[in-house]
């Protein structure tokens, strides 16, 4: 059976880009209808993204495609009094509202929290933003690059030589999409059981010191301040973190006394070394040059893939470091059935879009519905909301909808 425990849930997509969409891409993978609220003409700014020039130039960007499979697409004018009717007329019969716009800008348009809670008793109105809903920076925007900056995360990672260093992938983005979908889930529950309206407020950054926690929580009490790490191991432990190897960088994480054991014995079986000397974790941190010199003659004499290998058959964490066509090349991530193949069919194209990011029943929850052609179900929707096909030309002509 499958897993769709938001079955009958309507959520309201004002959201644009990228966190925004991936919150109520996983409302949807989970079973709720998603209407997402797209712009005249252009709709999502990520339709036109991407690697692929023939999807960008179909309006079917592969920025816009990892996030949007499972939901329906209304193209409406939200300036016009008659796109703002139409919107409301939705957000009435909706159980969750998603928006992304800059604070205020939906007050202005009359689809604030005010607006709304008064007209639908049972709504969830999620804001998501860069800096919150309130605070002295909360009118700016910004994106996942600009939050990393501005919260430290970029001093955490690089190294003194090369100076801030930003996370590869936007995934201050991601979290807070996540973020804003766990506690969507939460108020929905809330509702349920106090038959009250919930506004939601969700920030980059508050997501973004978040994800750093330890960090952040260890300056605020002991003034602490973390200095860039590099591709050192977080647990501070003398024998892990990267080495080099006859083929690629290994990383190790030998944090306990067990797993520091285990690598004393892993080594042995490559050469001798003195496991008795390095018992003393005081002993180790004291020598931590010393040691991770002894370790490193010998990795470098072996392949990263027979180190992995050798070292996990004997309970110490490690993996060699691989590109993204090497990591999902591996049996692993084919197991996990991470991502998964839907049909675009205005487009007569194959695409493969990301899962939810765990399985429930040993089963994975994927999508089965391709992302919405732009527009493509205004009509329907429309006609859904009791709107007569005089009233739908109408707003064709005043290009109130597309």
């Amino acid at each position: 059976m499958m897993f769709k425990p938001l079955k009958g849930i309507k959520v309201v997509d004002i959201t644009g880009v990228l966190a925004g969409p991936y919150s109520t891409y996983q409302l949807a993978l989970l079973g709720a209808d998603v209407i997402k609220i797209e712009k005249i003409k252009d709709g999502d700014w990520t339709r036109s993204g991407g690697k692929d020039k023939y999807l960008s130039e179909k309006s079917m960007g592969t920025s816009f495609l990892i996030q949007n499979s499972e939901k329906k697409s209304i193209q409406l004018d939200l300036k016009s009094q008659g796109g703002q009717k139409i919107a409301l007329k939705l957000i009435e019969k909706a159980d969750v509202l998603v928006e992304n716009m800059r604070p205020g800008k939906l007050e202005k348009i009359g689809l604030g929290w005010n607006e709304v809670s008064a007209i639908n008793e049972k709504i969830v109105y999620c804001s998501i933003s860069a800096f919150g809903q309130d605070g002295p920076l909360s009118k700016r925007g910004a994106y996942d690059h600009i939050i990393q900056g501005m919260t430290g995360i970029m001093t955490t990672t690089g190294t003194a030589e090369s100076g801030p260093t930003k996370v590869g992938a936007a995934y201050v983005d991601y979290a807070t999409g996540l973020n804003a979908a766990f506690s969507i889930t939460a108020a929905l529950h809330e509702v349920k059981l106090h038959h009250k309206p919930v506004r939601i407020d969700v920030s980059m950054m508050d997501t973004s010191f978040l994800l750093m926690a330890n960090m952040v929580t260890e300056h605020l009490n002991s003034g602490w301040i973390p200095k860039p790490m590099g591709n050192e191991a977080q647990s501070g432990s003398p024998s892990s973190g990267m080495y080099q190897t006859k083929t690629t960088p290994l990383l190790l994480a030998a944090n306990t006394n067990d797993q520091f054991s285990g690598l004393c014995d892993a080594l042995n079986t490559l050469m001798p070394f003195e496991k008795n000397k390095w018992k003393s974790l005081e002993y180790r941190k004291n020598n931590q040059s010393i040691l991770r010199s002894e370790i490193q003659k010998i990795f470098i004499l072996k392949s990263s893939d027979f180190l992995e290998k050798l070292l996990n058959d004997f309970q110490v964490p490690a993996g060699k470091i691989r590109t993204i066509p090497e990591a999902v090349s591996e049996e692993q991530f084919s197991e996990r059935n991470l991502w998964t193949k839907v049909n675009i069919k205005s487009i007569n194209k194959e695409f493969l879009v990301p899962s939810i990011g765990f399985k429930v029943n040993e089963n994975a929850i994927v999508a089965r519905k391709p992302p919405p052609t732009l527009g493509g179900d205004t009509i329907s929707i429309l006609r859904s909301l009791g709107f007569c096909e005089n009233e739908i030309d109408d707003f064709k002509k005043k290009e109130i909808i597309g």
